[in-house]
């Protein structure tokens, strides 16, 4: 009997973040957030609370986006998704030391589905302290992960014609 409560379980989390993500891809942040909130309702999991970090960051709640990526760091402290997007929020709001660490986490992270935009948001951060040579360290990384990343080739060109 525990066995199957424990699937049902897990199968309701699974299949509510699955239309979140589905809602929140196509706009619907509305949909996506009441999907993600019936998943947490049944098991708290980091892919619920990252998302919901991301629909309140959009929504320009930054404090609540960054209390659910505190969250989702909280269930699983191996996930780099949540600690990238808190380095950004710390980059746009100059606190650019404190970005430095989340960054850094992101990247050593076992679970980040986005490693190469944690390598890119460094190669930024360098840009801006005019230390060219390790921004260009941090795009040769983020070239290597996604060899087609636009804006790493971008930066990569424009750092080399100086």
């Amino acid at each position: 009997m525990g066995k199957t409560l424990d699937n049902f379980a897990g199968e309701f989390t699974r299949e509510n973040n699955e239309m979140g993500r589905h809602f929140f891809k196509n706009g619907n942040l509305e949909r996506a957030v009441y999907h993600f909130t019936l998943s947490l309702e049944q098991d708290e999991n980091e892919e619920a609370f990252f998302y919901l970090g991301l629909i309140s960051n959009q929504s320009k709640k930054i404090r609540e986006a960054l209390s659910y990526f505190y969250k989702s760091i909280q269930k699983n402290a191996d996930y780099g998704n949540p600690c990238n997007e808190i380095g950004v929020i710390l980059l746009r709001h100059g606190r650019e030391k404190e970005a430095v660490y989340w960054l850094k986490k992101s990247i050593r992270c076992k679970l980040n589905d986005a490693r190469h935009i944690a390598y890119y948001n460094l190669a930024t951060l360098y840009k801006l302290w005019n230390r060219p040579e390790r921004s260009l360290q941090y795009l040769h990384h983020a070239i290597g992960i996604e060899p087609n990343f636009i804006e790493a080739l971008k930066l990569r060109e424009e750092l080399l014609s100086k």
